[in-house]
């Protein structure tokens, strides 16, 4: 395939001109802050699912290039109800209430998703069902 593709000149030319135009332009496809896919995880801190998610999966994109096209929004508050009276009952408990907003203050004082990540998967680790 590749002999024909270059046999006329007007192939190699236009092969050259591709290439030129993706080396060129590869410097640019490092995305913005605006071009990120936003993802939001809303998650429990004692759900085993989640648990098993954030330590097993979601820490992989932590050793990869995918933080640069994505903007995580890590959301500690998953499976749970608030009341008229704005009580929160959560899922799995109070305990699970109590390690949300302590995950949540984690967030809120490291907005930097690589810094708090680290304090939420020792918590999701040391709670692991």
């Amino acid at each position: 395939f590749l002999t024909m593709a270059y046999s006329s000149p007007i192939n190699k030319l236009v092969f050259i001109f591709l290439a030129c135009f993706v080396f060129t332009f590869s410097d640019n496809l490092v995305a913005g802050d605006s071009d990120k896919v936003k993802l939001n995880l809303y998650y429990e801190s004692l759900c085993p699912y989640c648990q098993r998610f954030i330590t097993e999966d979601l820490v992989k994109a932590f050793d990869s290039d995918l933080l640069t096209i994505t903007d995580l929004k890590l959301v500690p508050f998953g499976n749970a109800e608030v009341s008229d009276n704005l009580t929160i009952t959560c899922q799995h408990g109070e305990e699970e209430c109590k390690l949300n907003a302590i995950e949540a203050c984690a967030i809120r004082t490291w907005p930097d998703p690589i810094l708090h990540f680290s304090f939420i998967i020792c918590v999701e680790e040391d709670t692991k069902h």
